[in-house]
């Protein structure tokens, strides 16, 4: 017991650097054996536990009536009429190809050549397809507008009333990608051709197309950020090996985050998705760890005692901001929307990881720095020779000569962000977010 009191992981991370990067690496990779199993999720149901009672409601509704949760609408537009043969026979192929779409509810799927038509004929009551297919002579499309008009429940549903609009209702199976299904009938749509216009549309398509295009941009601007974040701390120290090293703590402390939240079977949300960007800049609190060791190196000329009296010097403010940064994040565990909660249980992980990595491969990887590179970047860190040093310091000698100047304009500037944050205006319609034709 009193070994484990005694018990030091910078210590023990100096003397054993190679065991201790042998290990994070391991963990590394077992964590990266759970990514091929990632799933999305951008269902905005999701965002309530199952057992929310709005969702049970919900569900209750649907299962009693046989809605389905999900519906793409196809609109088919013409100039002067739609019940001409050469449009009615695309609508037919197109129908015919919808069916055949893996995802879709084909015995639903309610348009011109899928509908029933009930009438009666001769006192006995006759059920069919409205149109199993396109009318070959003008005597056939009159009987068939006549069909059209005459049954209200088609009328303002899969005809307009001027008749140069028509629609195809397209229920999707659950759990179907509604992008996916749409970006299939749009390929079907540009076989066709000619005067029509085609338009695909409803709540799936602006979902999934949301959640597609945002899950590429977060694919695209996490590794920019990184990039972003990797080029100043180059430009700060100088060194190649070092700014890499204050990056990896990130991105192990990522993949460690996202491996386990994928192993654990929970699919990424929006929200989740940013997670890495958060881990990122949370990382940034490593460099107050970099900056002391170059003073206590060029105090001591010896590595592995500048690098305990660092993490002696500054192990205490790094863990409470470890520990208020993790703190604020778990709030988020409280709310009642399910992404938000798995976000912020995500950050205060991966701020924990962060922080064990502080102490435990930070220090480790300090023992692989060359001197001459020390001895670089210490000199960029010393307050005569350093722009960025020296700039700080004119700033500081400001707000101590001037602190009422200082104090004015930024309560002018407080005033602004005030002003400015009560034209804040709250649109939580999704349509907006992705451009559906």
């Amino acid at each position: 017991m009193r070994k484990l009191r005694d018990f030091s992981l910078v210590h023990f991370s100096v003397d054993h650097p190679l065991r201790v990067v042998a290990v994070t690496l391991l963990v590394t990779a077992i964590a990266l054996s759970a990514f091929p199993k990632v799933r999305t999720d951008t269902n905005p149901k999701n965002m309530l536990s199952a057992d929310s009672e709005v969702r049970v409601s919900n569900d209750a509704v649907e299962k009693t009536f046989g809605l389905y949760e999900d519906m793409i609408v196809v609109g088919i537009t013409h100039k002067d009429t739609v019940l001409n043969r050469s449009t009615l026979e695309k609508i037919k192929r197109i129908s015919d190809g919808i069916l055949l779409i893996p995802g879709v509810a084909a015995r639903d799927v309610a348009g011109f050549s899928t509908i029933d038509n009930v009438t009666v004929d001769k006192g006995t009551l006759q059920v069919g397809p409205l149109m199993p297919e396109a009318p070959g002579d003008p005597l056939a499309l009159e009987a068939l507008r006549k069909q059209l008009f005459e049954n209200p429940m088609f009328v303002e549903r899969i005809i307009s009333p001027d008749s140069k609009t028509a629609a195809i209702y397209i229920p999707l199976e659950k759990g179907a990608n509604g992008k996916s299904i749409a970006d299939k009938i749009r390929e079907l749509v540009k076989t066709e051709g000619g005067p029509e216009n085609y338009h695909v549309a409803g709540d799936p398509v602006a979902r999934d197309t949301f959640g597609a295009e945002m899950f590429k941009l977060m694919a695209i601007f996490a590794p920019m950020a990184g990039l972003l974040m990797f080029a100043a701390r180059y430009l700060m120290f100088g060194d190649l090996f070092l700014s890499a090293a204050l990056m990896l703590d990130a991105m192990i402390a990522t993949v460690w985050s996202m491996g386990l939240l994928i192993a654990l079977g929970y699919p990424i949300h929006v929200m989740s998705s940013m997670a890495p960007v958060f881990l990122m800049a949370i990382a940034t609190d490593s460099i107050h760890i970099f900056n002391e060791f170059y003073f206590r190196y060029r105090e001591e000329k010896d590595k592995k005692t500048a690098i305990i009296k660092t993490m002696e010097a500054v192990g205490r403010p790094v863990r409470y901001i470890a520990l208020a940064t993790a703190a604020g994040s778990s709030v988020l565990l409280f709310m009642h929307i399910v992404p938000v909660k798995i976000f912020g249980g995500l950050v205060a992980f991966g701020t924990v990881l962060l922080r064990i990595l502080s102490f435990s491969f930070i220090p480790a990887m300090f023992t692989f720095v060359g001197e001459k590179s020390i001895e670089k970047a210490s000199r960029s860190e010393d307050a005569q020779s350093s722009h960025i040093s020296r700039f700080l310091a004119r700033l500081a000698r400001l707000g101590a000569h001037k602190p009422r100047a200082v104090v004015f304009t930024g309560l002018a500037l407080f005033a602004g962000a005030v002003a400015g944050t009560a034209r804040i205006t709250v649109n939580n319609n999704k349509d907006h977010l992705a451009e559906v034709s």
